[in-house]
């Protein structure tokens, strides 16, 4: 997954409380209650990204546009190997220019393959950063909402890895999706 690798460090950057009973692949446990007197928190960047309507659709657009670019990449991919082939294969019967001017269409071609592979590639990091800003800048706000409503002090990133354990009842991102689907019109 493309999308947010780059917003756990710039949403909540420096702190990270790492529950061992949160990790990837593992099924949701029953959601323990949020102590009343607690003041910190934490966030799983990551699980809001998956579950989240912002970022499945974040990451739907930004695999589909991968997907496109992969196909066209393919089209282009198999054009040259054909002419590749085609040139093996008739080189016996090709005057020398003809094979040159073959050869260097294949070179051409071949060219013009690594820009449209360095262009998808430049367009489809053009889009994850925008899908990351704009993701961002509505889970800013669901986070303050639910920190604000909760009487936080703090929130802490589970993903910068800086703390061992924390009681799984701290974990706040279940809140933050709905709050994050609640204001997107997602829910």
């Amino acid at each position: 997954m493309r999308l947010l690798t780059g917003v756990a460090a710039a949403v909540v950057a420096g702190v990270c409380v790492m529950p061992a009973s949160v990790g990837a692949g593992q099924a949701p446990q029953a959601r323990l209650p949020f102590p009343a007197d607690a003041r910190y928190a934490y966030v799983d960047l990551a699980r809001i990204a998956a579950e989240s309507t912002a970022g499945q659709a974040a990451n739907q657009q930004l695999q589909q546009l991968m997907q496109q670019r992969q196909q066209e990449l393919v089209g282009r991919q198999q054009a040259l190997q054909t002419r590749q082939q085609q040139l093996q294969q008739n080189a016996s019967v090709m005057s020398p220019e003809a094979q040159l001017a073959e050869q260097q269409e294949i070179q051409r071609l071949g060219l013009e393959l690594d820009r449209l592979t360095q262009d998808a590639d430049a367009e489809l990091q053009q889009l994850d950063q925008q899908l990351q800003l704009q993701f961002q800048n509505s889970l800013i706000p669901a986070i303050n909402q639910v920190a604000t409503s909760r009487r936080l002090h703090f929130v802490f990133n589970a993903a910068a890895g800086m703390f061992a354990w924390a009681d799984p009842a701290l974990d706040i991102s279940a809140d933050v999706i709905q709050e994050l689907n609640r204001t997107s019109g997602g829910e």
